[in-house]
């Protein structure tokens, strides 16, 4: 099981992806399922600019400049 998830790690994770997703258009419908999808799109762009910077000040500078932290 392990060495399937160190060489197929990318299909298995959309393939989950995919199986959730398609489970909420079968639950909720067609636009609901559109509009979680943009949220946890949303919600790992922000997570992954947190990784990559030192904080939340530093992402917030990064989106827009001088208007959080003004001086």
């Amino acid at each position: 099981m392990e060495q399937l998830w160190e060489t197929h790690r990318g299909r298995l994770t959309g393939l989950v992806i995919g199986l959730i997703l398609g489970l909420i258009y079968l639950i909720a419908g067609f636009w609901k399922a559109i509009g979680f999808g943009a949220f946890l799109l949303a919600g790992y762009l922000i997570g992954q600019q947190l990784d990559d910077r030192d904080g939340f000040k530093d992402m917030l500078e990064t989106v827009n400049p001088g208007k959080w932290l003004r001086k």
